[in-house]
């Protein structure tokens, strides 16, 4: 009697890594990302990679956020939560707005934009 419906239950790819410290203590929201300003790795792909901070408006979520330089002069709206693929252009994503980050789960480069931007990451600590 058990399963008659036919229902199977498959796993085809391995959870993500999460970077945060407590997903039921975090924030995040969807927003649009831009390709702009992001090279491509030896295989030809554009990732933004989680932990990166990112520039955009939070009340203009449609408009594509940008990959966060400290030479813009304005703060980041939070950090992306999740790899994204942006080769073909803009893509779907979220960012951390409010949570707890553990920089030791990303990647050398992020973690050091990460850092930089700390100060202009209000509701979001970082921890190692």
């Amino acid at each position: 009697m058990l399963n008659q419906t036919g229902v199977e239950n498959k796993t085809y790819a391995a959870p993500e890594k999460t970077i945060l410290v407590d997903e039921f203590n975090s924030t995040s929201v969807s927003i649009v990302v831009a390709n702009t300003g992001v090279t491509a790795g030896s295989d030809g792909k554009k990732i933004i990679k989680a932990g990166t901070p990112v520039y955009g408006s939070l009340r203009a979520r449609n408009t594509a956020f940008t990959v966060s330089t400290e030479t813009q002069g304005a703060k980041p709206a939070g950090v992306i939560l999740h790899d994204v693929d942006v080769t073909a252009g803009n893509a779907n994503s979220q960012i951390v707005i409010f949570g707890t980050i553990d920089v030791s789960k990303v990647e050398t480069a992020v973690a050091t934009a990460l850092i930089a931007a700390e100060a202009n990451l209000k509701m979001i600590q970082l921890v190692q």
